[in-house]
């Protein structure tokens, strides 16, 4: 091989690392529980439509260029829907323990809610256009902050229902304990008029 076929040999090596990756990804969701990722598998088709256009015509050299965009597009779909999972899981997690001082089970959650906010961010903001694929890189790195902080707050859940649990027992002692004021009142004045 020379010149142009060693160029291109080399783009088709790193077009099939980029399929690697997006087919790594919708495994991963699928694996996860998540749906089946159909945007993603769609790219991957798109993908192989270019391919074999530039296989009958190698000539066709812009083949190449839509293939590794359609790649990068399907593991940004793919990272992009783990993502929402993920954010579905942390508002499910915010709903769970909306009573509870979070804090004092997991002392950074400020934090791990802001780096939260921040893939919401990032997902609203490239959530147009169609350059989302250039940001897949991105896209997976927000996905792996964002997987292991869910991961935290749900290590959390335990030492969290403890404490829920707690405040109920307190909840029901106080209750029984004002139920119990309020009958030795009553008692008191029905003993006044009896006599």
């Amino acid at each position: 091989m020379t010149g142009q076929a060693d160029i291109d040999h080399k783009r088709l090596g790193e077009i099939a690392t980029l399929f690697d990756e997006a087919e790594r990804a919708i495994k991963e969701i699928e694996d996860s529980g998540g749906e089946l990722v159909v945007p993603a598998i769609n790219q991957l088709r798109y993908t192989g439509n270019h391919l074999v256009r530039y296989l009958a015509d190698p000539t066709n050299t812009g083949e190449l260029d839509d293939a590794t965009r359609h790649c990068k597009r399907a593991a940004y779909d793919a990272y992009e829907a783990s993502i929402i999972y993920n954010l579905l899981e942390y508002q499910k997690f915010k709903d769970d323990y909306r009573k509870v001082g979070i804090t004092a089970v997991i002392p950074d959650y400020i934090d791990i809610q802001n780096n939260i906010d921040q893939s919401m961010s990032f997902i609203r903001d490239n959530n147009k256009g169609k350059t989302r694929g250039d940001h897949y890189e991105d896209c997976r790195t927000h996905l792996r902050i964002l997987t292991s902080n869910v991961k935290r707050l749900n290590a959390g859940r335990e030492e969290l229902n403890k404490l829920i649990k707690k405040a109920q027992i307190k909840l029901l002692f106080q209750f029984f304990g004002l139920l119990l004021t309020v009958i030795a009142t009553a008692a008191g004045v029905i003993s006044l008029f009896l006599k």
